[in-house]
């Protein structure tokens, strides 16, 4: 946004367009290596920096205050309700997904999540989500009561890649995801 939206949002918000732009601040930019900008405070040096204010930013553009939501991506529910709300306004909206890159020093994993086998029902939900964590062990195709084959996938987290955000534990109607709890104690070992 920082390099190229900010002129595309103005000529928008100038023409009167109507578009909903999900604007995903990670603090970083992503495509050319995470150098710092504007959007994580800290200067080309590593310096502290003022931060930019997208929301403030945004209204400068031109984007109404009311139409200029900001929603944390990993609460899904609230996430697309607001998609679904602000697509159906005739003006321009953005929505900004604010959460740090988990490639950077921002960021702060939580604990990890792991699969109870015995609670998993294959329904694949967790699957859908799309994290490189989340990994198929086993594919079964049952067919139901009333006839329909149903496709199962059951599965693993590995929780060595799980950063915890917890993406996979809101469609996982069995509750069978749960964080992770070590056998013995955590050794953290340091590069020389």
């Amino acid at each position: 946004f920082m390099h190229m939206g900010m002129q595309g949002l103005l000529d928008i918000t100038w023409n009167r367009g109507n578009v909903t732009i999900l604007l995903l601040d990670n603090g970083t930019v992503g495509m050319t290596g995470g150098q710092n900008t504007p959007a994580n405070g800290r200067d080309i040096h590593g310096l502290q920096a003022p931060r930019i204010d997208f929301p403030k930013l945004i209204e400068a553009l031109g984007v109404k205050p009311e139409r200029i939501r900001v929603v944390d991506p990993y609460e899904l529910p609230v996430l697309f309700k607001t998609v679904r709300d602000e697509t159906k306004i005739d003006d321009v909206s953005v929505i900004i997904a604010n959460r740090p890159c988990v490639l950077t020093e921002d960021f702060k994993p939580f604990r990890p999540y792991v699969v109870e086998e015995d609670k998993c029902t294959g329904c694949g939900n967790c699957v859908e989500v799309g994290c490189p964590a989340i990994h198929v062990t086993r594919r079964e195709k049952v067919v139901k009561a009333s006839g329909k084959e149903v496709d199962l996938a059951f599965t693993r987290i590995d929780s060595v890649a799980c950063t915890g955000c917890g993406l996979c534990v809101q469609p996982c109607a069995p509750e069978a995801i749960v964080h992770f709890a070590p056998a013995g104690q955590v050794i953290s070992i340091q590069p020389a």
